[in-house]
């Protein structure tokens, strides 16, 4: 067989390409209203996509404040001819109204309905509003079960279930009936002023006198522009089989035709990327060429084995179930006890979130084996790269195996180009696999004895991963796992000249607190996140589980009681200590909290017996926030000064503006806004509304909120950023970047480790918490930059210490 020339292959990436873009389109138009479709689970309203929702948006308020202005003339004894209009119009709140006009109005204008069947339809949707409202202010019980019903039922409304519905609102008193000439007459009302007040539709005559609402010849070419447009950005993405465009401007770079909206950074403000133009960033366009230039390929074994247990049904491996779980038995003491009640709600509703997301995860499976069996025979794949406002870079491709994914989108993936893996290259896969089975808080003598004690089982999984002791799926990463004992397998077949494609990754320890203690040169932070050389890995999230313990068991709260005897695990406490340094809030470890005793109770017994587990988690989130601030002190420090700078910035009205150490500037400017809840009931279901009223100015306290995340998030992206182009300068030309973890060939981990030590501490060698603060000052008056407070104290770790720490990145 003739081998494909390169141009043969560019024309190829075209037409995948095109094909993305078309099944993006197709995707999008599947779910446009069309007049002739019928289907018994109907497609998005033109409402709920995304130009309706816009204009929808632009048409509520104007069209709320004409309704309530004819409400209010009627009352005062004006504009008689508008009774039979205020009777129904009165009934409902002007922002409800307003919204379900348009919602309608805009529907019937895609459908080509007649002006007196919307001027009904409108009318009806207010009524249907109306008695579901009136029913939930009644007969609470009944409204719920009538909204759960509506919920599991086809979005159509057809004429026996409306008749049904009708029955219960007069069953419960809340009906109200109105003529047809008095529905008529206030549709039109409302459509009236809907037209009045936005100027956006019209009520044209057509063929034999027949009226329809249309919008203006402007609002059609704008929808019809705007869907257009949601066509090109909306394409499923895919992997490319040439190497990407190198990024040489912040608007050209990655695919090879040209991608509407395809920019470097993704960042809304226009100005900024007016700015890019002029900056120098050669490191940054560097290191993102260096990622997107990785070549990888289709894992086909780990592919053979997903496959065969998905097409099974098989649940193994993490695989989502194929079937929704059971809702609980109601208890006895359901109808009489509301403490009983209310936890099985609670349970019920967890059940609830757990088949959506095992739906959605069902869905997300069959996406990424699409994408893994159309590229199986590429001999390399890449995956163009951008980056967002601060730096951190992602693959443009997300919906099929990608380097950033979950465990089985990596364990899809290997790199394209092999290597001898070496014996020095095999220590370094065996400590890789201790720590997919989550052995990777132990020094690397530990893990080291605990691979050799599992080694059977290892190459058990690799020749029998179905029919064997199935010794992979017990890991944390389970595919990922799966793989790599298949690469062990080849090393013991072949020995060190095996050549091997499997990224080794080295993973951060708690990257936020790491950064923030090496910024700060805090000597408690460091030893806790490892910045310290050391024999074996400190394991902060270990250490706050203790300290949290050691609160539950001395508190004589009875909310406590449920946590004593060691079950504050190291599980619980992880989450709000990774997301401490991203400004996580008490309320947001509650949830984390709760997340993770759902699945502990999944896997097995419930972790807390028969505690109620969200008041468990509720007090759990004070414990937790007091160990971890008992414990991190000076980053608390760094991050409350940065919520003050930026309390300043805001005061003086301005955006913030930073350049990171790999010299991209960074903008973050949230404007301000008010925005109101308007809760309304279309086609008999609830529909919770969020109106935002932009106005001028700075949000200050989402500035303040995003400051912390935002700029250490900056911090990591540019320690990112040095690691890929030492990596290239040292001839590693394979990199999987996720973040705070990287991944080489076997038989170049150890150069990996000191690139990463070495990058790491020349990023902390400077103050970057002064440069950051001068960077404030330049852009501020001179009486606002008097108000910025005094930098943190810095602490005395020695930061070229890090260059000799073996477990910094482990």
């Amino acid at each position: 067989m003739q081998q494909e020339t390169y141009r043969q292959k560019v024309a190829r990436q075209i037409d995948l390409e095109n094909e993305s873009r078309a099944l993006g389109a197709s995707r999008y138009r599947s779910n446009r209203p069309m007049p002739w479709r019928n289907e018994a689970r109907a497609p998005d309203d033109e409402a709920d996509l995304p130009p309706g929702r816009q204009l929808l948006k632009l048409a509520t308020e104007p069209t709320a404040r004409a309704i309530r202005e004819f409400v209010e003339r009627v009352d005062h004894g004006g504009a008689a001819r508008g009774v039979d209009a205020h009777l129904i119009l009165s009934q409902i709140g002007a922002e409800e109204a307003a919204y379900l006009t348009g919602r309608v109005a805009l529907d019937a204008a895609a459908t080509g309905k007649k002006f007196t069947v919307t001027c009904i339809a409108v009318a009806d949707a207010f009524i249907d509003h109306i008695q579901m409202d009136g029913l939930r202010q009644s007969r609470k019980d009944v409204f719920k079960a009538l909204l759960k019903s509506q919920r599991k039922s086809s979005s159509l409304v057809t004429r026996k279930k409306r008749k049904g519905i009708n029955n219960i609102m007069i069953a419960h008193g809340v009906d109200r009936t109105f003529t047809v000439q008095q529905r008529v007459r206030a549709g039109a009302k409302a459509l009236e002023l809907f037209c009045d007040a936005t100027g956006l539709f019209t009520v044209e005559t057509i063929a034999r006198g027949t009226k329809i609402i249309r919008p203006t010849e402007a609002v059609y070419r704008w929808l019809e522009q705007q869907h257009a447009r949601c066509e090109l950005l909306e394409p499923m993405h895919l992997p490319m089989i040439v190497p990407p465009r190198r990024w040489t401007t912040p608007f050209r770079g990655g695919y090879v035709t040209k991608t509407p909206g395809a920019r470097l950074v993704k960042q809304t403000n226009a100005a900024y990327h007016e700015h890019l133009r002029t900056v120098e960033m050669s490191a940054v366009y560097s290191a993102v060429n260096t990622v997107q230039s990785t070549a990888w390929r289709i894992n086909r074994a780990v592919l053979d084995v997903v496959r065969e247990i998905w097409d099974g049904g098989g649940v193994l491996g993490g695989l989502p179930n194929r079937q929704p779980l059971d809702l609980p038995p109601r208890p006895p003491e359901f109808a009489h006890d509301e403490q009983v009640k209310a936890r099985w709600k609670r349970e019920a509703a967890d059940i609830h979130d757990l088949n959506a997301a095992n739906l959605a995860k069902r869905l997300a499976i069959s996406q990424r084996l699409w994408v893994a069996d159309k590229f199986v025979d590429e001999a390399a794949i890449y995956f163009p790269h951008s980056v967002d406002f601060r730096g951190r870079v992602y693959p443009i491709p997300s919906s099929g195996p990608n380097p950033q994914g979950d465990d089985i989108c990596k364990a899809l993936l290997t790199f394209a180009e092999g290597h001898p893996i070496t014996d020095a290259g095999a220590g370094a896969l065996a400590i890789h696999i201790a720590g997919l089975f989550g052995v990777d808080k132990v020094s690397h003598d530990e893990r080291m004895n605990w691979f050799w004690a599992n080694e059977h089982l290892i190459l058990d999984s690799a020749t029998n991963p179905l029919d064997g002791a199935r010794f992979w799926a017990e890991a944390d990463s389970p595919f990922m796992a799966l793989a790599a004992c298949i690469e062990w397998s080849g090393y013991i077949r072949e020995g060190a000249d095996f050549i091997s494609h499997l990224p080794i990754s080295l993973d951060g320890s708690n990257s936020g607190l790491q950064h923030f203690s090496a910024m700060l040169r805090d000597p408690v932070g460091a030893k806790a996140v490892n910045l310290m050389p050391d024999d074996r890995p400190q394991d902060i999230y270990s250490d706050v589980a203790a300290k949290a313990q050691a609160l539950a068991d001395q508190d004589e709260d009875e909310r406590a009681l449920p946590w004593r005897g060691g079950l504050v695990t190291r599980k619980i406490a992880k989450r709000p200590c990774m997301t401490f340094t991203y400004s996580a809030t008490r309320f947001g470890m509650t949830d984390m909290i709760y997340q993770t005793l759902r699945e502990l109770d999944a896997s097995g017994q419930p972790h807390l017996g028969s505690a109620d587990n969200y008041a468990s988690s509720l007090y759990m989130s004070y414990a937790l926030w007091e160990a971890i601030s008992g414990t991190v002190i000076a980053a608390s420090t760094a991050m409350a000064w940065l919520r003050e700078a930026a309390k300043v910035m805001t005061a003086a009205g301005l955006p913030i503006w930073w350049t990171t150490p790999a010299g991209l500037p960074v903008l973050q400017t949230y404007p301000k806004g008010r925005s109101s809840l308007v809760k309304v009931y279309h086609k008999n279901k609830m529909m919770r509304l969020k109106l935002r009223h932009d106005a001028p100015g700075i949000d200050g306290q989402r500035q303040a909120n995003g400051i912390s995340p935002n700029f250490i998030h900056s911090m990591d992206a540019a320690h990112l950023m040095a690691v890929a182009n030492a990596c290239r300068e040292a001839g590693i030309f394979d990199l999987s970047v996720v973040h705070d973890s990287f991944g080489v060939h076997a038989a170049r981990v150890f150069e990996l480790r000191s690139i990463l030590r070495d990058t790491f501490a020349d990023q902390y060698s400077v103050d970057r918490l002064a440069i950051f603060r001068d960077e404030l000052i330049a852009q501020l008056p001179e009486a606002f930059a008097a108000k910025l407070p005094p930098l943190p104290a810095m602490g005395d770790f020695d930061i070229n210490e890090v260059r000799r720490s073996d477990y910094l990145f482990h």
